[in-house]
């Protein structure tokens, strides 16, 4: 019997991010094997019956199955006949290993991750990637690099141009950014050898692992971002600006509001679509994707704090705060917060260098456990971080968020919070 070869896609395959892995489905002597290929579709590639319909991919595939057709008609059909579907697999990959040479361009492999990074929601950790790859192309001064060439002599090439660049806007700044460029070309390379190496099947198409010898330089310390007691009440004294609108009054309330409600971030206050008007339930965003129960949080809102909320509600109801029919992202809404705050840390009653608005989350956890007393564990769990030791034991353990709800309470009442008249 003819050995045949088909791409095909089948539904238990879908990936989180929504992406299929195109296998090639290989038939002998009645037993069937699937090989993983290099190509991965989406739903718009594909018809209902998970057909693929993209021209372009098809073509693709095409080569691919040809190829194997090839590699194929060179074992001699008398052994072909006693072959089993596996030796032909074998057969396929010692020829492979022996004749082929993958080739993959890492830079656009990136690409195509921080779109799908996207398209999950997790705008951050794509412009991480993005990031990244813009600096890895200025290093080359070209936009390819076939994966092979990422050996440890190119990565220590790569640290040494990145410590070495001049500081300019809008790029990592500098002692933090050997460590974020480097980390997420390791993470990239690791997810190209997630996809495209097939260790249960023995095809092992990315051999190298650079990263076993060349060591990521670890993230510097953060610097101190909290701010003091007497600097968080200079703020709540801070004046209105010219307009209703004004740049100065939005970026003050909205670092209290984070304030007031434990930190949260601004892409979570941008995005949250849930509150009965005593709580506000939302999943963040930084961590939801590594969480079993998606880092679903729930924020008991303080009488002293609701004018703050209310003054900014949606109307429509269709999320908790207007901050999207302001801004057209929450990246625009973080910047024009940030270039208020600038002003207002400036100001002398407040006087503090670079006032950003992680300093409400920063400032919130420092208090609580400095000035409240708040034990560790209760701040960890209010601040939904994720913790590695804990992820089993959460699944047994239903929320409860009483001691988080009188923590909170306890930084307020510790802060005199009183809302800007």
């Amino acid at each position: 019997m003819a050995t045949t070869f088909k791409a095909v896609v089948y539904a238990h395959h879908k990936k989180e991010d929504g992406t299929y892995n195109v296998k090639i489905r290989i038939t002998h002597n009645r037993q069937k094997r699937h090989v993983a290929t290099n190509v991965f579709v989406t739903a718009k590639d594909l018809t209902r019956g998970l057909k693929i319909k993209n021209a372009a991919i098809n073509d693709q595939l095409k080569k691919e199955v040809e190829q194997y057709q090839q590699i194929a008609a060179t074992i001699p059909p008398v052994r072909a006949q006693v072959m089993t579907v596996d030796e032909v697999c074998a057969y396929i990959r010692s020829y492979e290993k022996q004749h082929g040479v993958f080739r993959l361009d890492f830079i656009r492999f990136g690409e195509d991750v921080v779109e799908e990074t996207k398209a999950a929601g997790r705008v951050g950790t794509a412009l991480y990637y993005r990031s990244a790859l813009v600096a890895l192309k200025r290093f080359l001064k070209r936009d390819h690099l076939d994966i092979s060439e990422i050996t440890v002599k190119l990565l220590e090439e790569f640290h040494a141009f990145i410590v070495n660049e001049p500081a300019r806007p809008n790029r990592v700044k500098g002692e933090r950014a050997p460590s974020s460029y480097l980390g997420a070309v390791r993470i990239l390379h690791n997810k190209a050898k997630e996809r495209y190496n097939d260790e249960d099947a023995g095809i092992i198409r990315i051999p190298l692992s650079p990263f076993k010898r060349f060591k990521v330089p670890k993230q510097p310390l953060t610097r101190k971002r909290s701010i003091t007691v007497e600097q968080l009440q200079a703020i709540m004294r801070v004046p209105d600006g010219r307009t209703v609108d004004s740049r100065v009054t939005t970026a003050r309330d909205v670092f209290l509001l984070s304030f007031g409600l434990i930190g949260m971030n601004s892409v979570d206050l941008y995005n949250a679509v849930e509150y009965d008007g005593e709580r506000i339930t939302y999943k963040r965003t930084k961590t939801r994707s590594r969480r079993a129960d998606e880092a679903k949080i729930s924020i008991k809102v303080e009488p002293c704090v609701r004018p703050l909320v209310e003054k900014y509600l949606d109307p429509t109801g269709e999320r908790v705060f207007n901050f999207h029919r302001r801004y057209n992202s929450y990246h625009t809404m973080n910047a024009n917060i940030n270039r208020g705050l600038k002003v207002i840390g400036a100001m002398d009653s407040v006087k503090v260098d670079d006032l950003e608005f992680y300093a409400a989350r920063h400032t919130w956890a420092t208090l609580a456990r400095n000035k409240a007393a708040v034990d560790k564990a209760t701040i960890h769990e209010a601040l939904n971080h994720v913790d590695e030791q804990m992820r089993v034991t959460d699944i047994y353990i239903d929320r409860d968020y009483s001691q988080q709800d009188a923590a909170n309470k306890r930084v307020l009442e510790l802060v005199g919070f009183t809302v800007p008249q």
